[in-house]
């Protein structure tokens, strides 16, 4: 059994597990020796920011734990902020970020929201910060909790530190979760790759992680869909909607699979219900749209088509061509009616 695969059944029996460990064996380490490597990087970066915490207060390391907790959190940010300005690129595995974060080039980007948080929160639990994570359907951003006081952290914003966030949009999880995410980014990685089985077992373990996941539910479920399990695509993003209600994506994806099972009218509850959350979100537009013209509804196809085209102006090679197949369906029905 590898590494994985143990963290995986440890997981799976309600171990105890640590997520630093658990973050560098899912970025692929494979040996001890391996993780002690990137555990020694990790201390450094960890020390460089002790001494900058040392230079800015006049307390011991041990005071300022005990009675600027906050202050300590939110120099955590700023040290790593000022040591690499441009923080944001597409790392989500931590030795990754880990790598880029020590990267003497200033230049030198560090990686994506999942992995920014992931080398904030293993840092800050060193630091015994109170510290959850908050994850939307496209996002994580760190919690911090500091008596009756709580901010939010967003390691993508420079000015993220106690920032403002749609709070009904993001599910809140132990830190030890993050490795669900990281699992589904890896899955997404793989996805993009064609390779749908090992992206799909990636989906499989996110959600062993973190059951409470709607993300992952949602892109096993677009698995689900490619390989044509259409019901077991439903179920899995009835379960993601069940887990985020404003899951906009979940709510297309669902109606596109309902469409593939002839249920036109739940489909179409389902674009809706898109466009509701999000009056430009294209896609529930033009889905809508496919639907209705296979029901007959030419003039609503025409409407959505339409719809499309004003909100994004570039699909026209592709849309115009359906909009006008609907035209002339409609003219027929029309001739039809008068003669």
């Amino acid at each position: 059994m590898d590494l994985e695969e143990k963290l995986i059944q440890d997981v799976r029996a309600g171990e105890t597990v640590s997520l630093e460990r658990g973050l560098l064996i899912i970025s692929g380490l494979k040996t001890e020796g391996e993780i002690e490597i990137y555990t020694q990087k990790l201390d450094q970066i960890y020390n460089g920011f002790i001494e900058r915490l040392t230079s800015k207060s006049p307390l011991s390391p041990a005071s300022t734990r005990n009675y600027l907790t906050r202050s300590t959190a939110k120099w955590l940010f700023e040290y790593l902020w000022n040591t690499k300005p441009r923080r944001c690129n597409s790392n989500y595995l931590l030795t990754d970020v880990i790598d880029a974060q020590l990267n003497p080039d200033m230049h030198q980007k560090v990686g994506s929201c999942v992995g920014l948080t992931s080398l904030y929160t293993v840092l800050g639990l060193r630091e015994g910060l109170d510290l959850t994570i908050l994850v939307s359907d496209s996002h994580v951003v760190n919690r911090l909790k500091v008596d009756d006081t709580i901010d939010t952290i967003d390691n993508t914003d420079p000015l993220g530190f106690d920032c403002s966030i749609k709070e009904e949009e993001f599910l809140e999880h132990p830190p030890v979760k993050l490795m669900a995410n990281v699992l589904n980014s890896r899955g997404m990685e793989k996805e993009r790759a064609e390779n749908l089985s090992e992206a799909k077992e990636d989906y499989e373990k996110a959600i062993e992680i973190n059951p409470n996941y709607a993300n992952a539910y949602n892109n096993r479920g677009n698995i689900n869909s490619k390989q044509g399990d259409y019901i077991g695509a439903v179920k899995d993003y009835n379960r993601a909607i069940e887990l985020s209600s404003q899951f906009i994506e979940a709510h297309c994806n669902r109606g596109m699979a309902k469409e593939n099972l002839a249920d036109f009218s739940g489909a179409l509850e389902d674009f809706d219900r898109a466009i509701e959350l999000d009056s430009a979100y294209v896609d529930a537009y033009f889905r809508r749209g496919h639907v209705k013209e296979r029901l007959g509804v030419y003039a609503g196809a025409i409407s959505d088509y339409d719809k499309v085209l004003e909100i994004d102006p570039e699909s026209a090679n592709k849309v115009m061509k359906l909009r006008e197949r609907a035209a002339i369906l409609q003219r027929a029905r029309e001739k039809s009616s008068n003669s």
